[in-house]
């Protein structure tokens, strides 16, 4: 049984409880104390606790090569990487441990100089030990960027030296992809969680230590670890080759050094690539009409530490200014930060946060000093680098302190939901002040914090706006409690509301937009670019765009070639494009085969029975192919020789969403590309607060959890579809064997639907809930639902990270005692049209093969990530290529554990009238109150009707027999 993750195991206490000791003092709760333990395991504690510590000007350097210990599955080895020896990690997991010795105690930063290694995931995830101890959780989950450079296919370059990105058949410009660049790289261990601008901090004690690293996502050669302490970078007037000094600087004339955005060299993360800006003739270059990528950033571009770096060439040696035409706005009132690098440094302290205030217009941001001088830099004639790095700046020491305001203000929530229910009663004044004695004083203590966070804002954004208003809201309504404290009952709403509200400002500020259209490198005497409209061009290229967009169809990817093979593709606009270029790329070149791409939503049943229907969709999902294989529709994909074989990819049971039966005669009508299914997600921290150690294994100890929850108003969330879940686990599907009628009369479906509808009737589950909000609070610790989940969690919720995870579905027990945690997925996939000649559909088998295979299916999922962030992560029905994607080892082995453990349900043309009659019984058991076995019963002699009608209407021949 899996035991629960979080950093401190509790014993089995009554959550709410208090007590007082003898001198009369009231103990804290159970719950308190576990939230104050996890808490002070932050990297925000750590550094409060340590930040004055003494910072010895001392330095030691351990080698990579200098390991005592490997382990877990990881056989590193020494070898020489572009003339560097270092230890090179080859796998995913496992870990290395180094000695060192510190001869004077205080704190220090560690540094690494690494090489990533091709691998496919995004970047290189390792934990941190010291002598067997992590220090803090950020330390469990230290990430190292990737070096990223567009592909070298996806250009070309002038005889000038000017770079272009390729056009497709309508002179629209493709979207580069990006590729691993292996370099050595030297990066200081950082913040993930963006709060913090400067490198993490170690306090050691004098002597000998041990430094293990641990990895689930490793595969990288590391050369050195440097433990140091980081120097303070001086200011611009003390600053070597830098000055504000006009006249000093006007000494340099005559150079100008444009920088396109979109055309950086280097990137640091897969999500920073080219972006587009069609609002103004002024980004460069522009199209009123054609797609024309010309920035960098936007959304993508707003995570602490991503970093984007240009080269260029400096013609003579003497001073230049640096202009940024770049936007934000995304947060308004508020401003973007971006750490400037020439040449891998930090040249003056004005440079560690370039501000780019709010904006929905292009501005032109250069360096300056507190006075506003312009700064100028030295360089000399050569090559040179300059790099922007996402920073929080200012804004990191307010979400920190509103990370710990929001995380207590939850926990409190939850200490008044265990008392008065989420539905309080009005006449019960509940004495929340008494029960929870602490509540008052903080309560006071976080209403002044957070007027003192709304001043500090407002002093930020130079302006008294309404930007930060939810923290006034939440202070308004902590005055509420603190006044009438026997109306925190009735208020519990609006403060789970209120907390809500401020936690998605945090979210949303935290982050460091900024859209970036050009860099400019010049000489005193030249004035950055205008940015400025000049209102007969706006006004030309505005009426130019509506012109175009009666002339521009954007839903036509490719140009129909006579002969080519016409694929829609249901998707949106952007996860279209990465299908096309995947398909112009690598499919027509190492086939020859011409192929369209087409984006089409919807219609496509209605479009095929009209005879304008395509030769191959691709995402269709549902049981739209089961319905048009029914009607003759599609190809039969089993007749092809290699179909066993290309099956393999998938998980076991994944077909059968597929295959169409007409009496003895079966058919596969299409290849999963997609597959997503349900899994358990769970917090340790507020289970382990309840006295539990382990998750639940199976539904019976999942109900035995229940009334130590429910006695604190505490609740489990379960996803409506897991009905299907229920009888898989029983071994039963839903039809016989003809698919002619449904099996519900059997005992065990019986009992299947007694136990689904006693969740809601017995346990008192909500049909409805909002998940991630429930899951965020800790008022649901138990959520089963799609593993896609994890990805929302991780983006939206940064002030629970470490605190959840997610374990396979809870199983039913056999009585030979073995547990079956199988449950149903949904699938979308790709199918060919039966329309083609014979030559034709051995083409389009082509490119099914082809696009469902472990390396495209891993490269789409990529290119997606990259498009959308974590958020957007591909649920790839190809085994292997989930393996490939940005899931660390252990996530991607339990994902693959309930993947192979899914048993699916046959899909027949009449597979509406049963779902809907399954929700019909549900409904009228749980909401009428109506006897389960007698409702389902009466319900399932309609859905067999219905399913023998559904066959006659198609002229579909029925069986002899067609008893259950």
């Amino acid at each position: 049984m899996p035991t629960l993750s979080a950093v401190y195991a509790q014993d089995n206490t009554d959550s709410v409880d208090e007590s007082e000791s003898d001198d009369g003092e009231v103990k804290e709760t159970s719950a308190q104390i576990i939230d104050e333990l996890n808490r002070a395991y932050t990297y925000s504690t750590y550094y409060t606790t340590h930040k004055d510590d003494p910072r010895p000007d001392a330095e030691v350097i351990i080698n990579g090569v200098d390991f005592i210990a490997q382990g877990d599955e990881n056989e590193g080895y020494i070898d020489t990487i572009e003339g560097v020896e270092a230890y090179v990690w080859p796998g995913e997991v496992g870990y290395v441990e180094y000695p060192f010795t510190i001869e004077e105690e205080g704190i220090y930063n560690i540094e690494i100089t690494y090489y990533a290694l091709a691998s496919v995931s995004n970047d290189i995830e390792l934990s941190f030990f010291i002598d067997g101890e992590s220090p803090y959780s950020t330390a469990d989950r230290i990430v190292l960027s990737k070096c990223w450079v567009d592909e070298e296919d996806s250009y070309t370059i002038d005889e000038n030296g000017v770079k272009t990105f390729n056009v497709d058949e309508n002179d629209n410009q493709i979207r580069p992809s990006l590729t691993e660049y292996l370099t050595w790289q030297t990066s200081p261990l950082k913040d993930t969680d963006g709060l913090f601008n400067d490198p993490l901090i170690f306090n050691f004690t004098e002597g000998e230590h041990v430094l293990r690293i641990e990895s689930q996502k490793a595969r990288l050669a590391i050369a050195q670890i440097r433990i140091y302490n980081e120097e303070p970078t001086p200011a611009a007037a003390d600053a070597e080759n830098v000055t504000t000094d006009e006249s000093v600087a006007s000494q340099t004339t005559g150079i100008y050094i444009p920088l396109e955005g979109e055309m950086a060299d280097y990137k640091s993360d897969v999500t920073l690539y080219a972006t587009y800006d069609r609002s103004t003739y002024l980004t460069s270059p522009s199209d009123p009409v054609l797609m024309r990528y010309n920035t960098i950033g936007l959304e993508n571009w707003k995570s602490s530490g991503q970093t984007v770096t240009w080269k260029f060439t400096m013609p003579e040696d003497g001073w230049v200014k640096i202009g940024i035409r770049g936007k934000q706005n995304q947060m308004r009132g508020l401003y973007s930060n971006r750490r400037l690098y020439i040449d891998g440094e930090v040249p003056c302290e004005e440079a560690e946060a370039v501000k780019f205030y709010y904006s929905e217009s292009w501005q032109c941001v250069t360096p300056t000093d507190a006075d506003g001088n312009t700064i100028y830099f030295w360089l000399e004639a050569g090559e040179h680098e300059i790099a922007l790095e996402a920073v929080p700046g200012e804004i990191g020491d307010i979400m920190r302190r509103l990370d710990d305001l929001v995380f207590y203000l939850n926990s409190y929530y939850r200490q008044i939901l265990q008392i008065t229910s989420p539905t309080p009663d009005e006449y019960n004044t509940y004495m929340i002040d008494k029960q929870i004695p602490s509540i008052i004083p903080d309560f006071q203590i976080y209403a002044d914090e957070l007027r003192a966070v709304k001043d500090d804002i407002e002093t930020l954004a130079g302006t008294a706006g309404t930007e930060a208003v939810s923290l006034e809201t939440m202070a308004q309504l902590l005055d509420k409690c603190i006044e009438r404290p026997d109306n925190i009952p009735s208020m519990l709403g609006q403060l789970k509301d209120d907390i809500t509200s401020l936690s998605q400002w945090m979210t949303d500020y935290r982050s460091q937009y900024l859209e970036v259209d050009l860099i400019e490198i010049v000489s005193a005497d030249n004035e950055f670019s205008s940015v400025k409209e000049n209102f007969l061009k706006s006004l030309a290229f505005s009426f130019k765009s509506f012109l175009g967009s009666f002339f521009q169809d954007y839903n036509v990817l490719s140009s129909d070639e006579d002969g080519a093979l016409n694929v829609w593709v249901s998707l949106g606009r952007d996860q279209a494009q990465i299908v096309k270029e995947l398909v112009d790329s690598y499919f027509v070149p190492e086939t020859g085969i011409k192929t369209s791409i087409n984006l089409v939503q919807g219609g496509i049943l209605e479009a095929t029975l009209a005879g304008k229907g395509p030769d191959v969709a691709l995402f269709i999902g549902g049981d739209l192919p089961i319905q048009l294989a029914a009607r003759d529709c599609i190809v039969d994909l089993s007749e092809f020789e290699d179909y066993e074989e290309i099956t393999e990819r998938f998980a076991p049971n994944i077909m059968t969403l597929y295959t169409y039966q007409e009496g003895n005669e079966k058919g596969v009508y299409g290849l999963p590309i997609s597959q997503t299914f349900s899994m358990m997600f769970y917090r340790s921290d507020v289970l382990q607060s309840f006295g539990f150690t382990d998750v639940p294994e199976d539904w019976d100890q999942l109900i035995e959890m229940l009334p130590t929850l429910q006695r604190s108003y505490m609740g489990i969330g379960l996803s409506f579809d897991v009905f299907g879940t229920f009888m898989v686990q029983r071994g039963l599907n839903y039809y016989n064997e003809m698919k002619t009628a449904t099996i519900f009369d059997d005992p065990l479906a019986v009992d299947a639907f007694e136990t689904w509808t006693k969740f809601y009737t017995t346990y008192s589950f909500e049909q409805t809930f909002d998940a991630f909000s429930r899951f965020r609070t800790g008022e649901y610790p138990i959520i089963i639902t799609g593993y896609t989940f994890y990805n929302q969690l991780y983006m939206a919720a940064p002030e629970i990270r470490g605190l959840w995870d997610f374990e396979v579905m809870p199983g039913y027990r056999n009585a030979d005692g073995t547990v079956n945690h199988s449950t149903t997925s949904a699938s979308s996939g790709g199918i060919i049209f039966s329309k083609l000649n014979q030559e034709q559909r051995e083409d389009a088998w082509e490119l099914l093969k082809w696009f469902t295979s472990a390396e495209i299916q891993s490269e789409y999922g990529r290119s997606i990530e990259a498009l959308l962030g974590p958020l957007g992560r591909f649920d790839t029905a190809n085994m292997e290529a989930l393996t490939q994607l940005s899931w660390s080892r252990s996530e991607v082995d339990k994902i693959l554990e309930q993947m192979e453990a899914t048993v699916e349900i046959d899909i027949i043309p009449a597979t509406y009238i049963v779902t809907r009659n399954i929700t019909n019984a549900f409904r009228e058991t749980v909401n009428l109150n109506k006897n389960p076995r007698d409702t389902f019963l009466w319900f399932n002699r309609d859905t067999n009707d219905e399913i023998l009608r559904k066959y006659e209407e198609m002229g579909i021949e029925i069986p002899a027999s067609t008893g259950n």
